[in-house]
């Protein structure tokens, strides 16, 4: 059995103080917002617990699907890359960038190459499906179990927090479900966005969801896992394969008084069973008012 615990939407605190100059863009926007209320929102202590429970819970490896950072500074860079290494080293954890993690075009010198390790495939995934030139989709294996990593992550205009894949990595993803298939894996694909196109409007949704979701339609995966919508969803997907389980994971730092649970994080047990394979998803949460994390769903999602 393999344990692969999923947590996203980090927004990590609290904010570094920004100068002048790297105001001058969309940051400015998210700067007011970020003061004005969600700096009330996302508390550094939730995060701090639910991070320190998947520690404890020492799962075989974790997923983390984007926005780990706020307004796309170049000091939150640092911080995230220093809160990744508490979550585990980059052998045990894999990150995607998130549409926070693209807030404003920057070179990747001072944004994500911060986090490169946990952003690039293993031995086993590479000697599978080598990583394009655009560094994603990129693959890791873990025995039985392979996870596809993508960035739906691109710069916005103000007020619009969409993504898109486009078509080289679709045609990728393509090519890396069929080879995992053949090698009688467990394909799990990570991606921020909300895959399917009635989960998010056109202003915070997957530009491509359409043609994203007719890949995975014609050559399968067995789960889906994504963040940005900040709420706990299971979606089942039809495919030539089987059924594709999509879920989606609120925020792991949100607190708001009065909606319990406010953060969580799931954990999957992925084992074989007979000649498919069995999925039980397990939710850990806590709320506005942190004490303890606790055990708030247990769901077999897959039998067979």
């Amino acid at each position: 059995m393999f344990t692969l615990a999923h947590l996203s939407d980090i927004h990590l605190s609290p904010m570094p103080r920004a100068r002048r100059r790297e105001l001058l863009s969309k940051r400015v926007i998210g700067y007011v917002n970020w003061h004005r209320g969600r700096k009330y929102v996302h508390r550094r202590e939730i995060l701090d617990l639910l991070t320190r429970d998947i520690v404890e819970q020492k799962p075989d490896h974790i997923a983390v699907t984007g926005d780990l950072v706020n307004l796309g500074l170049p000091e939150e860079f640092l911080r995230a890359a220093e809160w990744l290494h508490h979550l585990g080293p980059p052998s045990r954890v894999t990150a995607i960038p998130g549409n926070h993690d693209a807030y404003v075009r920057l070179h990747p010198e001072a944004g994500t190459r911060h986090w490169r390790p946990y952003m690039q495939a293993n031995a086993a995934g590479e000697l599978l499906f080598p990583t394009p030139p655009a560094c994603f989709p990129f693959v890791r294996r873990f025995g039985d179990v392979a996870l596809v990593a993508l960035s739906s992550a691109i710069p916005t205009m103000p007020f619009i927090a969409a993504g898109e894949i486009g078509t080289a990595q679709r045609q990728f993803l393509a090519t890396a479900l069929d080879r995992l298939k053949q090698a009688g894996l467990f394909r799990v694909v990570l991606i921020h966005h909300p895959p399917l196109r009635d989960q998010a409007g056109w202003h915070r949704g997957l530009r491509d969801a359409v043609a994203f979701t007719k890949i995975l339609k014609q050559h399968g995966a067995e789960l889906v896992l994504h963040g940005h919508n900040h709420l706990q969803t299971v979606h089942e997907l039809p495919t030539a394969t089987g059924p594709a389980i999509v879920v989606g994971v609120p925020s792991a730092s949100e607190a708001v008084e009065g909606h319990i649970p406010a953060a969580r994080y799931n954990e999957y047990s992925i084992a074989r069973d007979g000649g498919g394979w069995r999925l039980e998803m397990v939710g850990r949460s806590v709320a506005a008012a942190p004490e303890h994390v606790w055990e708030s769903e247990r769901r077999v999602l897959r039998e067979r």
